[in-house]
Parts: C-alpha cells; structure tokens; sequence
C-alpha cells in the first residue's frame, strides 16, 4: 500500500510561507482596491461627482419651477 504524504501545518514551513504570502497579497489588494477608488485622480469618481452635481442643479432648477407655479396659482 502507498503512503499519502501530507504536511502538519504547524511544523511545516512552506506552508507557513505560503499562508503568509496569501495573506499579504490580499491585504496588498484590498488597500490598493480602498486608495484607487476614493484616489481624487480617479476618472470614474470624477465623471460621477460631475453627473450628480448637474442632476442636483437640475433637481433644483425644477423645483423652484413647481414653486413658482404653486405660488402663481
């Protein structure tokens, strides 16, 4: 009969290593994620500020409308 080699993780330090490289490159990924979408030179984030900012002024443009009908009613 053959025997399985496996490791116990505790006492193997590839996999330790390895954990530890897994961990770090999700940390590297996850803050690289966080800083390019709050970065102020995304293109993304500015194209939508740019979009929200000009339905506000619309939003608000035609509420005085409503307004001023009201009023002339």
């Amino acid at each position: 009969m053959l025997s399985v080699p496996f490791y116990e993780f505790p006492n193997s330090p590839l996999l330790l290593i390895g954990a530890v490289g897994i961990v770090v490159a999700l940390v590297v990924f996850f803050l690289a994620y966080q800083k390019y979408f709050s970065s102020p030179l995304n293109r993304e984030l500015q194209q939508k500020k740019k979009a929200l900012a000009k339905e506000k002024k619309d939003i608000y443009e035609r509420l005085n409308k409503i307004e001023q009908e009201l009023k002339n009613l």
